[in-house]
């Protein structure tokens, strides 16, 4: 599917959204974040934790999910293990969601008190070459504010997928401008990340979601999936270092919670023949792999940290063990 078609359907789930839904969607957006503006960091731990507890008890097709997730990728684990990690990867979720809603009015100085970053200099030391940087991160702790605090150092670009209700979408573009980053939408053609490296900006990108059709088949957590090719295309051929960077949270979590980015040496690329289709294809592959294994080794270190709540793993790519639709 194209770029373009994908935009299309895109604007098209917009259009066709029920209005009274999408209204009340963005008036319960523009309460709750005006509730948790004047709140503290505390407060929307707290509140978010329990809105991700609510959700994981309510929502039983999403609870099954993560869970059956988590003992794919960690078989050893028995039901209850895999059960409470799951739980508390949907507490972090919702922390993370209030925690974005506080963004708006935070000031430079509470989020660089409330996030802290270890070795940017990995990102700085790639902006030197100017070429820009592959920020390769994850949905992992709270993505959101690494990305907020990053933004008070160095130029940041993320690449996000919009939400079908206009309104919701407006409100969470002001958020991300408030705090300094730059969005472009998951559905733009790749000329729009070409800029933002050639501008000799960071660009962000969390490619741990299940790719679709059009994703490379590989193994994650030793089960296929689909996974995008689209950073190890950009880093081979633009020559931009890609410097995995993860925004985990201190423990214990609702006592402090706090995030400490933490950013890596820059992975190493295979090489390739430039004008050899097969050796290009298989720098591709190879160099996708590499960032699949970076991922996976962050959700080892934090794994009731990651969003176990999407389907990963899926029977249509060969995981007998996965839910169906």
């Amino acid at each position: 599917m194209s770029d373009e078609r994908e935009t299309d359907e895109v604007s098209e789930r917009r259009t066709t959204k029920p209005p009274l839904r999408a209204a009340a969607e963005v008036r319960m957006m523009n309460l709750f974040g005006a509730a948790l503006e004047r709140s503290s960091w505390e407060g929307c731990r707290r509140t978010g934790a329990w809105l991700g507890l609510l959700f994981f008890t309510a929502l039983q097709r999403r609870r099954q999910i993560a869970i059956a997730n988590v003992r794919l990728a960690f078989p050893h684990l028995n039901e209850a293990a895999a059960r409470q990690i799951a739980r508390r990867a949907s507490q972090n979720f919702g922390m993370t969601g209030c925690e974005f809603l506080r963004l708006r009015v935070a000031t430079p100085a509470e989020i660089s008190d409330y996030a802290d970053i270890d070795h940017l200099e990995h990102v700085q030391n790639g902006l030197a070459l100017g070429q820009g940087v592959l920020l390769l991160t994850a949905h992992l702790g709270n993505w959101e504010l690494m990305g907020a605090r990053a933004a008070q150092q160095i130029p940041l670009t993320v690449v996000a997928r919009p939400r079908s209700n206009a309104g919701v979408q407006d409100y969470i573009e002001e958020v991300r401008a408030a705090a300094g980053i730059e969005v472009i939408s998951k559905f733009d053609t790749a000329r729009a990340s070409l800029t933002a490296l050639r501008a000799n900006r960071a660009l962000g990108v969390l490619p741990d979601q299940y790719a679709g059709a059009s994703g490379l088949l590989l193994p994650f957590f030793g089960h296929p999936t689909r996974f995008i090719p689209a950073v190890a295309k950009l880093g081979l051929f633009t020559g931009a270092p890609i410097v995995p960077a993860f925004g985990a949270r201190r423990t214990p979590w609702l006592a402090d919670g706090r995030i400490i980015a933490r950013v890596f040496p820059p992975l190493k690329m295979p090489e390739f023949a430039r004008r050899d289709a097969a050796s290009r294809d298989a720098a591709i592959i190879e160099g996708t792999r590499r960032i699949m294994r970076q991922i996976e080794q962050i959700v080892e270190r934090y794994p009731d940290q990651w969003l176990w709540l999407h389907r990963r793993w899926r029977a249509e790519d060969g995981v007998a063990q996965a839910l169906s639709r």
